[in-house]
């Protein structure tokens, strides 16, 4: 129950600080109050703003400068960017959540696309993770490949219900992203991207060679190595700690 009522002040405190950040009369580039004074306008813990402060990093909406303070980076109202496309549904949930919800059917919908795929539900698999890497070598947006990617694994499981909760879920269950053109949020960085491209062949490779549970690790790892990312910025890391970052055992 402490945990729950936690996060939900987390969340309200973020929602706060997204409000503040889309008022018209914040600009790009405009630093926000010190963690003290944020904590005394909204009448929370510092512990808190720091949370929330984390998850709006995460969005790529701030950027932190070591010593200096922390800056608007991006004007985007999340909430609405999360409906679009998604059959009008979205969470309130935190991304920690909502990537262990990921993590549950992700991993069990591997390893059953590792013995129950078609020939032509592999290629596929094989042709979203290419265009993921066409799109990084590019340095084109990232985002609808890695989506098609994860959806071509939903479908290779012939279970209608993982493709229906893929397509309904839709923009609702993936951080947002941007273009690496642009200005990337912390969590979605090259270097981390370059290393998805290599687990997305690990995961080709084992459902391609049906082994289930080898499937099951990588995809496993993938989306463990976001939630160990995303626990680093929530306790503060720099970003040379969440490049360096493993998945580590029991950690999921």
């Amino acid at each position: 129950m402490v945990s729950t009522a936690k996060n939900t002040l987390t969340l309200k405190t973020k929602r706060a600080l997204q409000e503040r950040i889309l008022d018209d009369a914040t600009k790009v580039g405009d630093k926000l109050p010190t963690e003290k004074a944020l904590a005394l306008e909204l009448g929370v813990s510092r512990t808190t703003i720091r949370e929330a402060i984390a998850a709006l990093r995460a969005d790529g909406l701030l950027e932190a400068k070591h010593g200096v303070g922390v800056f608007v980076s991006q004007k985007l109202d999340l909430d609405a960017h999360a409906v679009q496309g998604s059959d009008s549904f979205h969470f309130s949930a935190s991304m920690l959540d909502i990537l262990e919800l990921r993590m549950a059917v992700e991993v069990h919908a591997a390893g059953l696309a590792a013995s129950r795929r078609s020939w032509a539900q592999e290629e596929k698999i094989w042709q979203a993770a290419d265009a993921f890497k066409m799109a990084f070598a590019n340095n084109d947006s990232t985002e609808e490949a890695d989506w098609a990617f994860h959806r071509s694994i939903a479908e290779a499981t012939n279970n209608e219900a993982f493709r229906e909760f893929f397509d309904r879920m839709g923009l609702a269950i993936r951080p947002w992203r941007a273009p690496q053109g642009a200005k990337l949020g912390t969590l979605i960085t090259p270097p981390y991207l370059s290393k998805s491209i290599d687990e997305h062949d690990a995961i080709c490779e084992a459902i391609a060679t049906g082994d289930v549970e080898r499937a099951r690790e990588c995809m496993k790892n993938h989306i463990g190595r976001s939630q160990m990312r995303f626990r680093g910025l929530m306790r503060g890391a720099d970003e040379n700690d969440l490049e360096t970052s493993n998945v580590l055992d029991g950690e999921q």
